[in-house]
Order: structure tokens, then C-alpha cells, then sequence
């Protein structure tokens, strides 16, 4: 009995937050695994190619259409006046499929010329249709992820976790079990042996969170309307991030080796999995904040607040302590990973973890923002960050290799996001800091 009461104490969103880390856990050992084996099986070049397919996601994330952000505080609200959020799921799933149509629709149109443009400097093994066939799946599965949010806001979380973990699961072995048969072609049927485990197991998480009764004939235009009023927004603000954030591996394509291509996915891949340990509390605590916000609450939104200054102050110690455990281990990793004799600097190295500790403060605001439905600010300033990103990125990138896109990134969110956001988010609340 003791145990339970313990467990009861636990706030839901660190027991969500716990069951994400163990998820990061087995995707980090999966990436581990999965990095120097598709780099082995393939070569530099073709791994070069699909670093920058895989890389693309920020552009893929556009498949979610801003819906995912946009329902997930909908239901939150819903929860909050006592409404039923299965009837409402009912009322727009017909209209979610209806958009993965016409999103595959549009990719197609446009993919062979990307294609194109983005791997015309690599020599490789890529047939012309890589990226139509990739890219489709991507977006399918970021579209299907609504599904994920959905979790969130209903507090059951933990089944966000388990579903994407089954994908990742069935990524590593279908890839690890075409490596053993020694197909041909192997750069494109390891890329789809990548990807579609992850995009089935995000619509098999979309069949279980959505009613499959009655789709068609309880279809509510209007309210789906209603949704795609705050949904855009999100979207728009997607796109500027796409820019901002996206823009890396169309630059790098064209600029650099494709060597400097692989050092720069691996340490990038390196830090995302260290800050999805962090983006694991911020994903759990969204619900938290939306909830504080619609309840409007003096004591809840300050009680948040102060969550939010102890997750940045956590977080960027987290992630400056591990980019020292990088430092002293940077042989072994760039070994282990790559499996060749590149040069690798420490600046590389420095400058990935000074970016990722800014990226914990800016994107914890973002969460903080959103979750409040205060879009409208951030998706204006956007394209102005947009703008600088693509100038920084290319000046210094152009000046300095993959050290300049790094510097490039950290840069422009000190000018921008790093402090415009923060001041933002307070000015919402000038009746309650002091609260």
C-alpha cells in the first residue's frame, strides 16, 4: 500500500516523462547500432544520401499539417468543460485521411526534381524515384503522429511511447535482416526498411486512439473548419521552423563533402537523442500547461512557470556535462560510429553542445507558448529567423564547412528566439509572475 501512495505522488507528467526515457533508452541503443551497420552496408557516399533523405524531417513534419498541436489542445480544453473527446475524434478522422491523400498527392509532383537538386553532387546508388517513395512515408507517418498528441492530452502518454518504440524496434531488424540477404539496391531498400515499420506503427496508433465506427457518417466539416483555424497557424509556424532548422542538409548538399556530410549527422544524431531526454518532459508537460491556461488558474500558471525555470536550468546542465563525456571520448566515438579515419575537430564538438543548451531555452518557451494557443506572434517572426538562418547558414558554411553551419544555427538564435520568445511568453502573464 505504501508503494501505491508512493506512485500516486509521482506527478503524472515525470511518470509519462519516465516511460519516454526508457523509449529514448532502447532508441538510443538502436541508433547506436544502427548508425555504423547502414554506414557499413552502404559506403560514405551512399550513406551521404541517406543522411540527407532522412534528414529532411523538419520538411516532412509539414505532413502533420499543424493539426497535432492544434487537436491536442482541443481535447485538452475538452477535458477541462466535461465534453467527449471520442465523439470529436469521430467528427474529423474522415477529414485527416483525406489530407494524407492529398499531401501524397502534392510530394509526388514535386519530388523528383528535389531529388534532383539535392543529390546531383553525390555519386551514388540512388534511383530517380528515392525520394518520391521515401519522403511519402515519412510524411504518412508524421500525419498519422496526430495520433501520439492525442495520447498526451488524454493523459496516456505512455502509449505514444510504446507504439513509436515498436517502430523504431522494427526499423533496426527488418534493416539489420535486408543487410543479412545482401539485397540489391541496397540504398533504397534499407531507407524503406527504415522508415515504413515507423510509419505503420504511427497508423496503427492512429486506428487505436481514433473510433473506427462511423467515420463517414458522423463527419463534421464545420468542426474540423474550426480546428484548421488554429491548425494553419501551427502549420505556418512549421514552415518558418522547416527553414530555420531544415535548411542544414539542403545547404550541406552543395557545399560540402560528403564525408563532412556523415561527421555532421553523426554528432547531430548524438545530440538530438541526448536533448530527447529533455524533450520527453517538455512533450509530457505540454498537457499541463494547456490545462493551467484554460483554467486560468493564478496559482496553477505559477506553480507551471516555476516547471519551466527549473526543466531550462536542468536541461542546458545536462546538456553541457554531456557534450565533456563527447570531448574526452572523440576518437572512440567518430570510430565507433563512422568506422573510418575522419578529421573531426573539437570545435565541431563545442559548438553542437553550446547550440543544443540554447535550443533547451528556446524550445522550452515554444512548448510554453503553443501550448497556450499564442501562435499568431510566433509564426510572425518566424520568416524573419527563417531569413537569417539561410544567410548564416550559407555565409559561414560557405567560409567554414560543417563548423560554419553549426555557427550559423547558434548564431541566429541568439539574435532571435533566445530572447524574443522568453519576453513574449512573460508578457502574456504581467498580472502573475509575482503570483
Amino acid at each position: 500500500m505504501k508503494h501505491c501512495s508512493i506512485f500516486k505522488k509521482i506527478p503524472h507528467h515525470l511518470f509519462v516523462a519516465s516511460i519516454g526515457w526508457l523509449n529514448r533508452i532502447i532508441t538510443a541503443a538502436i541508433q547506436i547500432i544502427s548508425i555504423p551497420v547502414i554506414i557499413r552496408a552502404l559506403g560514405n557516399n551512399n550513406y551521404a544520401v541517406f543522411a540527407i533523405i532522412t534528414g529532411m524531417m523538419m520538411w516532412y513534419n509539414l505532413g502533420d499539417f499543424g493539426l497535432g498541436p492544434s487537436i491536442q489542445n482541443e481535447i485538452s480544453r475538452l477535458r477541462v468543460v466535461g465534453e467527449n473527446v471520442k465523439e470529436f475524434l469521430r467528427s474529423i478522422a474522415l477529414f485527416i485521411v483525406l489530407i494524407g491523400i492529398l499531401e501524397v498527392f502534392v510530394f509526388s509532383c514535386g519530388a523528383f526534381f528535389l531529388q534532383d537538386l539535392l543529390l546531383r553532387k553525390i555519386p551514388s546508388q540512388a534511383p530517380y524515384y528515392l525520394l518520391a517513395v521515401v519522403g511519402n512515408l515519412y510524411i504518412l507517418m508524421v500525419l498519422f503522429s496526430v495520433a501520439f498528441k492525442i495520447f498526451f492530452a488524454e493523459q496516456r502518454g505512455y502509449w505514444a511511447y510504446i507504439y513509436q518504440t515498436i517502430g523504431i524496434v522494427g526499423a533496426l531488424i527488418v534493416v539489420l535482416f535486408l543487410i543479412f540477404l545482401d539485397v540489391p539496391y541496397k540504398l533504397l531498400w534499407i531507407s524503406l526498411g527504415w522508415i515504413a515499420p515507423q510509419t505503420l506503427a504511427a497508423l496503427a496508433a492512429f486506428l487505436h486512439v481514433v473510433p473506427l465506427s462511423k467515420w463517414a457518417a458522423v463527419a463534421d466539416f464545420k468542426r474540423f473548419c474550426k480546428i484548421l483555424s488554429f491548425a494553419w497557424r501551427y502549420n505556418v509556424n512549421t514552415i518558418g521552423a522547416a527553414f530555420v532548422l531544415g535548411i542544414d542538409y539542403i545547404i550541406m548538399s552543395q557545399i560540402v563533402s560528403a564525408n563532412d556530410i556523415i561527421i555532421y549527422n553523426v554528432f547531430n544524431k548524438i545530440y538530438l537523442f541526448i536533448s530527447f531526454g529533455y524533450s520527453t518532459i517538455l512533450t509530457a508537460l505540454w498537457p499541463v500547461m494547456a490545462e493551467a491556461a484554460v483554467m486560468d488558474d493564478p496559482a496553477a500558471i505559477s506553480k507551471v512557470n516555476k516547471m519551466l525555470l527549473r526543466n531550462i536550468f536542468i536541461g542546458m546542465g545536462y546538456i553541457l556535462l554531456a557534450t565533456l563525456v563527447i570531448l574526452t571520448m572523440k576518437k572512440f566515438v567518430i570510430g565507433f560510429f563512422a568506422g573510418a579515419q575522419l578529421m573531426v575537430s573539437s570545435l565541431i564538438i563545442i559548438l553542437f553542445g553550446i547550440y543544443y543548451s540554447i535550443r533547451v531555452w528556446v524550445d522550452t518557451y515554444n512548448m510554453a507558448i503553443l501550448s497556450r494557443n499564442k501562435i499568431t506572434f510566433i509564426a510572425a517572426t518566424v520568416p524573419i529567423q527563417a531569413a537569417i538562418s539561410i544567410v548564416f547558414l550559407y555565409y559561414f558554411g560557405t567560409k567554414f564547412g560543417i563548423e560554419g553551419i553549426v555557427f550559423g544555427f547558434l548564431l541566429c538564435f541568439l539574435v532571435t528566439a533566445a530572447w524574443i520568445l522568453p519576453c513574449y511568453y512573460y508578457s502574456l502573464l504581467p498580472n502573475r509572475r509575482k503570483t
